[in-house]
């Protein structure tokens, strides 16, 4: 049986959580209504550690084309592990199909073209949400590599989508 006190102070704490989520709708409403350049902002705190978080959950608020402009810097941070990856493969997810499969190739050129094993894993196990035919053709130029990772990062995906 919880005491008198701890009741009083679990009711305190709850009462403090609430009062902050409710700040934070009000700061995040302020944030949309005023905020004059959306975009630049939260690619600003896509790139730092401490805001990226916040930064993609906002995401979700934007209007298509913002969240679209914000492709490149979405799969770069896809690119790597880190805390927020699945939030950020949830973002890249939420675009339209169709546009993330005429686009999401250019954006991960960059990141590919000088890429080590790493890349290619997070962007194989991004692309295996995406599309199979993605998948296939990055897992084919992965086996083609002269990087021994690389090779061995299409080989285990290659195994994973033959047993799909």
């Amino acid at each position: 049986m919880l005491s008198q006190q701890q009741t009083v102070n679990n009711i305190d704490l709850w009462q403090s959580v609430v009062a902050k989520e409710f700040a934070y709708i009000e700061s995040r409403k302020e944030f949309f209504n005023s905020c004059t350049d959306r975009v630049a902002i939260l690619q600003k705190g896509l790139q730092n550690p401490r805001e990226r978080g916040t930064a993609l959950r906002l995401f979700f608020y934007l209007t298509l084309p913002e969240r679209q402009s914000l492709l490149d810097e979405l799969v770069d941070l896809a690119s790597v592990s880190h805390s927020d990856i699945e939030l950020c493969r949830e973002a890249i997810l939420s675009l339209p199909k169709t546009w993330l499969l005429v686009n999401i190739e250019n954006s991960a050129e960059g990141l590919l073209a000088d890429g080590t094993d790493e890349e290619y894993r997070r962007l194989l196990e991004l692309y295996i949400n995406i599309d199979k035919n993605l998948t296939e053709k990055l897992v084919k130029r992965a086996l083609q590599h002269e990087d021994a990772d690389i090779r061995e990062a299409g080989e285990d995906f290659q195994k994973y989508l033959n047993n799909c």
